[in-house]
């Protein structure tokens, strides 16, 4: 009977790592897809390079800068 009973844990503590490395991928596949969620979601896709750069060049020439509107607290 104590064969028995030997066999028996032996085979609880093979499957217990299977049933631990399987919980663990799928917590690290729901986290991956959260994540990716969360960055289609806030992150917006990139713009060419070509549109950047005309983007830029539009701030750059705007007459009025965003420096120029706050007027610094020091001033009445």
């Amino acid at each position: 009977m104590t064969t028995h009973q030997a066999v028996a844990q032996v085979d609880k503590t093979q499957r217990r790592p299977n049933y631990l490395r399987r919980e663990l991928l799928w917590a690290i596949a729901l986290k991956l897809v959260l994540l990716f969620s969360l960055k289609a979601a806030f992150f917006p896709q990139r713009l060419p390079a070509h549109e950047a750069a005309l983007g830029v060049a539009d701030r750059i020439a705007a007459p009025n800068t965003p420096a120029l509107l706050n007027p610094s607290k020091d001033q009445p």
